[in-house]
């Protein structure tokens, strides 16, 4: 039964219902002077193919943000599903340099985007960052990792 107060719908209705969205994932990264810093991410698209352009939300109490925001960049990894140690390593701000090379993309990943950053625009708990893709890497084809119904997915596995 869902529930809806005079502003919307309850944060965990809404919360419910997306667990039932299925999305790739992904890690947003940053190489600078301090070292590493990467998160995982499920909300990731493109936005523009000219330019070409991608779209990711981090939350406002991000450190990777703040590390992106300093150095004006960004990687994006998209993962394989051999790389859920990845994806969970990051999510807890617990990152391995030795799991990213150079230029901050998880080594083995399906594709990488290397990016500036062109725009920041705020939405509530979340920052919407746009960047201008500068470099592609195109990995190796396997299956992708998935996140559906709070749990971390292959494509075979469902």
């Amino acid at each position: 039964m869902s529930q809806s107060t005079p502003e919307g719908v309850s944060a965990p209705d809404f919360r419910e219902a997306l667990a039932r969205w299925a999305s790739g994932v992904a890690v947003v990264s940053v190489r600078d002077e301090q070292g590493l810093a990467a998160t995982t991410v499920s909300s990731f698209n493109s936005l523009s193919l000219t330019p070409p352009l991608v779209v990711v939300a981090l939350s406002e109490s991000s450190r990777t943000l703040k590390r992106v925001q300093a150095s004006g960049r960004f990687s994006v990894s998209i993962l394989a599903s051999a790389q859920r140690d990845i994806a969970v390593r990051c999510s807890k701000g617990e990152a391995e340099d030795a799991a990213f090379d150079d230029d901050a993309f998880a080594r083995d990943c399906l594709a990488g985007l290397s990016c500036t950053l062109r725009d920041l625009y705020r939405y509530g708990d979340h920052l919407l960052l746009i960047g201008q893709v500068v470099n592609v890497r195109r990995g190796e084809e396997r299956e992708p990792l998935l996140y559906w119904n709070r749990a971390y997915r292959a494509v075979t596995a469902l």
